[in-house]
C-alpha cells in the first residue's frame, strides 16, 4: 500500500513539473510569437526613420523640421525600447524555479506587448506624416 502511495505521489510530482514546464514553453513561445511580430514593425521602424532624417536635410523650414524632429524622437524613443528590451531579454532560466521563470516569461510578455503597441502606433502615425509630406 505503501508502495501504491509513494508512486501516485511520484507521479503527482512529476506530472506537475511537466504541466510547469510546458507553461513555461508556452509563454515563451507567446513571447517570441509577439518579438516576431515587432521585428516585422521594426523594419518599418527603421525606414521611417530613414525618410524623415532625409526630410530634415533636405528642407529649410524650420516649422516642418519641428514636425520632422517630434516624429524622429518617437521613432527614437520606439526604436530605443525594442533595443533595451532585447539586451535585457534572457529566455534561459535553468537556475531559477518554474514559479519564477513562469512569471519572468510573463513579465516579459507584457513588456514586449507593451513594445509591439508603441511601435505599431509610431509606424501608423509616421506613416500618415509622410504620405501627407508626399515622402511616400
Amino acid at each position: 500500500m505503501k508502495r501504491l502511495l509513494l508512486i501516485a505521489i511520484t507521479g503527482f510530482v512529476l506530472s506537475g513539473c511537466t504541466d510547469k514546464k510546458a507553461q513555461q514553453k508556452a509563454i515563451l513561445d507567446e513571447v517570441i510569437k509577439v518579438h516576431d511580430k515587432v521585428m516585422g514593425a521594426d523594419e518599418d521602424l527603421m525606414k521611417n526613420k530613414m525618410l524623415l532624417d532625409s526630410m530634415v536635410k533636405h528642407n529649410s523650414t524650420a516649422d516642418i523640421k519641428d514636425s520632422v524632429y517630434a516624429y524622429l524622437t518617437k521613432v527614437n524613443l520606439a526604436d530605443s525600447a525594442m533595443s533595451n528590451w532585447m539586451h535585457k531579454f534572457d529566455p534561459d532560466h535553468s537556475s531559477k524555479s518554474d514559479d519564477e521563470t513562469i512569471a519572468y516569461f510573463y513579465d516579459q510578455k507584457k513588456q514586449i506587448m507593451a513594445i509591439d503597441s508603441q511601435i505599431t502606433t509610431v509606424v501608423e502615425r509616421s506613416n500618415k506624416y509622410l504620405i501627407k509630406m508626399k515622402m511616400k
